[in-house]
């Protein structure tokens, strides 16, 4: 999810995708030198109390030494690692973005041993998907090597990554030049047999996404067709005023199903605050802080306020 700089009113809901991932759905290389994997499902967090914090490769830290996955917040309950892909992680041999790199990370075997080590704590972590413009045809991905995916075969793809990395779910972020169609609604519907509420992991696997209204697709996500089918979704307007983006949100899909997002670019951290200890009833889903590790302090103030 970049910050959005459009001057209009926008308001988001988040979900997400860079490059492609395997030589099929059912197969994936293993990774090597990869951290051990915890298997067993763990539950999501109590409902209403999603308390949300990326962690973006690029960050630049504010007021302090950059941070590792393990270290730069206190209070997330979920954590979305961002930038980079899914399939990188789970196939470190065909596919690299050279976006998963910072001052703290210098290999994938980091990135996976600290991702288990959240996961050990008790935290859900997701990996952000971008949306794209191929979400829109009938062959959504195209492999490293050249084979194109149907929706349902990239859905059972993103799947087995998940697995195979040790994740809790995806995040989606919905702003790369797809538009609302049946190629695009079909995709997003596909995710939601493997993660979310209407999954056969409904109990421990989280479907999410940010989006903004300003944008295709972004207002299709106001339709509870498709929503019905994530646990919750966050808006990444963070210049617009809190409670208007809520509400866009809110009025089609209800109070429990939309939480927004705030950054230390653009939200000052008192009305940040104020908005995480606002419980409209019903209450809101939670509170999200994009790349919470540009500054610890703030991320955690706004997530321990919630």
């Amino acid at each position: 999810m970049k910050i959005q700089h459009s001057v209009a009113t926008l308001s988001m809901i988040l979900l997400v995708g860079l490059s492609a991932c395997t030589k099929n759905e059912s197969k994936i290389d293993p990774v090597s030198s990869k951290a051990t994997v915890e298997t067993s499902p763990r539950a999501l967090p109590p409902a209403g109390r999603n308390k949300v914090a990326y962690y973006t490769f690029d960050a630049t830290p504010v007021n302090q030494s950059y941070k590792s996955l393990v270290n730069f917040t206190d209070q997330a309950n979920i954590v979305i690692v961002f930038e980079g892909t899914l399939w990188e992680l789970a196939d470190t041999v065909n596919y690299n973005t050279g976006w998963m790199v910072n001052s703290i990370y210098k290999s994938k075997k980091q990135i996976l041993a600290d991702i288990q080590a959240l996961r050990a704590r008790g935290v859900k972590v997701l990996m952000n998907v971008d949306d794209a413009a191929s979400w829109s045809t009938s062959t959504p991905f195209t492999t490293y090597n050249g084979t194109p995916y149907t929706y349902t075969q990239f859905a059972s793809f993103i799947n087995n990554c998940v697995n195979k990395v040790g994740l809790d779910g995806i995040s989606l972020d919905v702003e790369h030049g797809a538009y609302d169609n049946s190629n695009y609604r079909n995709m997003i519907k596909e995710l939601g047999k493997y993660f979310g509420p209407l999954s056969s992991a409904s109990g421990s696997k989280i479907y999410t996404g940010a989006v903004y209204s300003g944008g295709e697709p972004g207002p299709a996500f106001r339709d509870p067709a498709l929503t019905n089918y994530m646990n919750f979704i966050m808006d990444m307007a963070y210049f617009s005023d809190n409670n208007s983006r809520f509400n866009y949100w809110a009025a089609t899909l209800g109070n429990a199903k939309v939480m927004d997002g705030m950054s230390h670019d653009y939200n000052n951290q008192s009305s940040a605050i104020s908005h995480a200890q606002w419980h409209p009833s019903p209450d809101k889903a939670g509170v999200m802080i994009y790349a919470g590790n540009v500054n610890k302090a703030y991320t955690d103030a706004i997530l321990g306020a919630f």
